[in-house]
């Protein structure tokens, strides 16, 4: 399946919240450095499937199971909305 950007972030995010990444990573930073979507491409287009190539590396907001949504413009408003955070 392609590699959005915007599960990166998901991920990303899930380790602030965790304590395991600080909350001022620089979180774009960090998914350019390690998102590999130009190998994807590269192998869907050897396929020619290039057609399946999506036209944003963000599949947008994301609703969960429980309804809480992942907006990946506003990923401070995902972590405030949860009641569940990081232990002391």
């Amino acid at each position: 399946s392609y590699p959005f950007k915007s599960h990166d972030l998901w991920f990303v995010t899930e380790d602030i919240r965790w304590g395991y990444l600080p909350a001022d990573t620089d979180t774009a930073a960090l998914i350019d450095q390690v998102n590999r979507e130009d190998l994807w491409r590269e192998a869907v287009t050897a396929l020619g499937l290039a057609d399946a190539i999506p036209a944003s590396t963000s599949r947008g907001i994301e609703t969960f199971f429980d309804g809480i949504q992942f907006d990946p413009e506003n990923p401070a408003a995902y972590l405030d909305s949860l009641a569940i955070k990081k232990l002391a």
